[in-house]
């Protein structure tokens, strides 16, 4: 008797000690959606930077368009070319001219669920950035890279997360919430609340 009380109790107390702990865990490693935009910026920017040659520290110009995204996407491409020893500049006279395009920006939240009963509820993201990307060598006349390229950035995050990672300036870093299944949306909360219905009734039934 005293070994089903206590297995009852313990059910009973991990309906609230389970979710919070899931939550502390996941917290600290999500990046924000302005951080990945900016990752993968700098992803694009560095198959860039490896078709330039090191000698004599070559000037680069660096050209990002929309405008609406240049201050926050710049410095991002023009990284790999610093750690490459380029100098970066705004005049026409730098060897590189390099042309950064930001055709598509894109947040993607899908497959809203709850891993377990008494988890947190969870979703995959995907982060998109298609860019149109020119690289011209103007000491030679050669355009060393030209057209479109994509870089993405997928993972699974709580959806509390979702406040905290999105920039409520930046409509690019914000998307659109998948709808939640039938389960985890009602199905589920009703068979915890039966569960601990259950539960209570045998832990009287017992004491009786």
């Amino acid at each position: 008797m005293k070994g089903l009380r206590h297995s009852l109790s313990v059910l009973v107390a991990g309906i609230g000690l389970v979710p919070g702990l899931h939550a502390q865990d996941s917290a600290s490693a999500v990046t924000t959606n302005l951080r990945v935009y900016q990752s993968l910026a700098a992803s694009l920017g560095d198959s860039l930077a490896n078709l330039t040659s090191t000698v004599d520290s070559p000037r680069v110009t660096v050209r990002i368009a929309p405008p609406d995204v240049a201050w926050f996407l710049q410095d991002a491409v023009e990284r790999p070319f610093r750690a490459r020893n380029c100098i970066i500049s705004a005049g026409d006279s730098a060897r590189y001219s390099v042309e950064f395009g930001a055709v598509e920006m894109k947040v993607q939240y899908s497959n809203l669920r709850r891993p377990g009963i008494f988890g947190s509820r969870v979703l995959d993201r995907m982060i998109v950035l298609l860019a149109r990307l020119r690289l011209v060598d103007r000491a030679t006349g050669v355009v060393l890279m030209t057209g479109e390229r994509k870089a993405f950035f997928s993972d699974t995050i709580d959806l509390s997360e979702i406040e905290r990672i999105e920039h409520s300036a930046l409509p690019v870093t914000r998307g659109a919430l998948p709808p939640e299944d039938f389960f985890s949306g009602i199905a589920e909360p009703l068979v915890i609340v039966g569960a601990v219905a259950v539960a209570i009734f045998l832990l009287f039934t017992v004491r009786s």
